[in-house]
């Protein structure tokens, strides 16, 4: 073969590495882009339930998604279930959330506390056993947007033939920017440690 012709091979292997590359690259810019809205498409339209569920973690952004349900009427009853930021032992890391709605006119009759959960598949499993001992068919689970994804996959295995439902609710979290997660520091945090959560889940079913 020629040295010219050698040429040509390489720069047409060259030439085919840098446009996989690109597509490659291309695919990833997109999928990082998608990655908020992947996490947050399980959430659903409120329905009509026996108890709203407020599942811990959060500063405050699931407690006022309750209220507004409750206000509405699609639940006259509020759990409070999980852990909040902070190392305060349970039920101390519930109880802000309790006076605060109950500040905002939810009588003390409505509130439930579900001290015992230390993550989210422990609080599906709770509020699961909670619902068997209640007689109740259906809950709403609020949590947060990004968690939509991971909690749709965990109370999907743990409500699995149970007979009984449960909707998945985004809060009104204000600094959630799915479009644009990467940007916004407590966004970016949420979702990277979701992945990791996730992938975490799926390797030990």
């Amino acid at each position: 073969m020629s040295t010219h012709a050698t040429r040509r091979t390489l720069l047409r292997i060259l030439l085919s590495f840098a446009i996989a590359g690109a597509i490659a690259a291309g695919a990833m810019a997109y999928a990082v882009s998608r990655a908020g809205y992947w996490l947050e498409a399980p959430g659903q339209p409120p329905a009509h339930a026996e108890a709203i569920i407020v599942l811990g973690g959060n500063d405050g952004d699931r407690a006022l998604r309750a209220l507004g349900l409750y206000r509405e009427g699609y639940a006259p009853k509020i759990v409070l279930t999980g852990l909040e930021h902070g190392n305060a032992v349970p039920p101390a890391n519930l109880t802000w959330r309790a006076e605060f709605l109950v500040a905002q006119g939810v009588p003390k009759s409505a509130l439930r506390l579900e001290v015992y959960s230390q993550n989210s598949y422990e609080e599906a499993e709770n509020v699961l056993a909670l619902m068997r001992r209640q007689g109740w068919r259906t809950v709403i689970a609020v949590s947060d947007p990004p968690h939509m994804r991971r909690l749709a996959w965990t109370w999907g295995r743990v409500f699995r033939g149970s007979g009984l439902n449960y909707v998945l609710v985004a809060s009104a979290a204000d600094w959630w920017v799915p479009g644009r997660w990467w940007r916004d520091e407590r966004s970016g945090a949420f979702v990277i440690s979701e992945y990791i959560k996730l992938a975490y889940y799926f390797a030990k079913r």
